[in-house]
């Protein structure tokens, strides 16, 4: 059965409160909550597997998949079990090697943009022998790389898979309940003025793609406007049809993650010109942040997900 974390109600006039009067209160009680859910799943999976297994980790752009898998690997090495997390990024097929859209460019998003049967077979690999040759991808190329990197496993070895196409059916043929399991990750609390959505579960996931790809990938707001759509469509065609068989579900948002966000991507957003075909999106994003006080000079976490988004 699926366990989901459920999702919160979170007012923004509370946060605003909290961030005036007891911010590192706040910082604390989220980092609190995060941890409890990471640690539980790590428990979890300690007593549920004794022998190898893999776990498919995956979320949508900008929930914290990569922070989620890292903090899930220090939690099992705790629990004296030996981990490796690898992305899925590393099967990408290459430039050009991709289904066409109807306008005639590659879908990237598409899992068919992976060379499936070589992941298959690396994941069969791993569970009957403990050993695979790994493709790695440099994406300065579009192509992967000659050689591969040889993973030896022990006998309860943990190997996670991570990335967007991790719940598609077609990643397990070589996989079994014995030796599986499979999370789903996401914003799944929207920030609210009482009944009135401010933020959505995607609008957060945007606001923390935008300020990433500024601070981490040279990437500026209308560059990442431009891909979000086709991102946006990726997920509801590739990802979300398969959260149903996810075996846990937890929530990656972060009560504050407005006001601590939203103060440094706000000039960035005013920056639009009015003339961009971006500007509604960025002008809406702007009356929502601004809903929110800004957080200053705030210490977070050492591991706090969050920096993930803030390039720290």
């Amino acid at each position: 059965m699926t366990e989901f974390s459920r999702p919160r109600i979170i007012d923004c006039h509370t946060v605003n409160r909290a961030v005036l009067t007891e911010p590192y209160a706040l910082i604390e009680a989220e980092a609190r909550r995060y941890d409890r859910m990471v640690e539980e799943l790590a428990q979890r999976l300690a007593e549920q597997f004794t022998q190898r297994c893999v776990v498919l980790l995956s979320g949508p752009s900008a929930s914290g998949k990569t922070t989620t898998a890292l903090r899930l690997q220090v939690g099992l090495q705790a629990r004296g079990r030996e981990v490796y997390t690898i992305s899925l990024d590393n099967f990408y097929r290459g430039r050009g090697k991709a289904p066409r859209l109807p306008d005639g460019s590659y879908d990237y998003e598409s899992v068919e943009a992976l060379d499936l049967p070589l992941l298959q077979e690396c994941m069969g690999q791993l569970i009957a022998d403990g050993v695979t040759d790994l493709p790695i991808f440099d994406f300065h190329s579009g192509a992967p790389e000659p050689q591969r990197q040889r993973l030896s496993i022990g006998e309860d070895s943990v190997v996670i898979f991570e990335g967007i196409h991790a719940l598609n059916p077609a990643l397990e043929q070589h996989l079994s309940g014995d030796n599986r399991f499979k999370i789903f990750i996401n914003t799944l609390s929207p920030l609210c003025a009482g009944e009135t959505e401010v933020l959505s579960s995607r609008d957060i996931r945007l606001v923390r793609r935008l300020l990433r790809d500024v601070r981490v990938r040279n990437s500026s707001l209308e560059n990442t406007f431009d891909m979000w759509r086709q991102v946006v469509r990726g997920e509801d065609l590739y990802l979300f049809p398969y959260v149903d068989t996810a075996d846990a579900v937890f929530d990656t948002t972060h009560a504050y993650e407005a006001a601590l966000l939203g103060k440094e991507l706000l000039p960035l957003l005013r920056q639009i010109p009015c003339k961009s075909p971006f500007i509604g999106t960025a002008q809406r994003l702007i009356e929502a942040l601004s809903a929110f006080e800004p957080m200053w000079d705030v210490s977070l976490p050492e591991d706090c997900l969050l920096r993930e988004f803030l390039g720290q």
